[in-house]
């Protein structure tokens, strides 16, 4: 099963780290996020890797399967 992370849920969730990290940057360079946003960017970010990894790995064993046929 695909999981899709480009969703209007996860764009709105970059919108308000985004804004959060602005209202709340000090000059020692800090901002305060909700640690729910936070989540759930991680969780995205983590998806993306292991698409990302199962990718490389039907590529890298497609090419092998070319290379035997040449």
């Amino acid at each position: 099963m695909t999981v899709i992370t480009d969703t209007a849920a996860m764009r709105n969730t970059l919108n308000r780290i985004n804004q959060d990290a602005l209202d709340s940057l000090s000059h020692d360079g800090e901002c305060t996020i909700k640690v729910g946003d936070l989540s759930a960017l991680l969780m995205a970010y983590r998806i993306e890797l292991n698409k990302n990894k199962r990718l490389k790995k039907t590529l890298d064993s497609q090419a092998v399967v070319a290379s035997a046929l040449l």
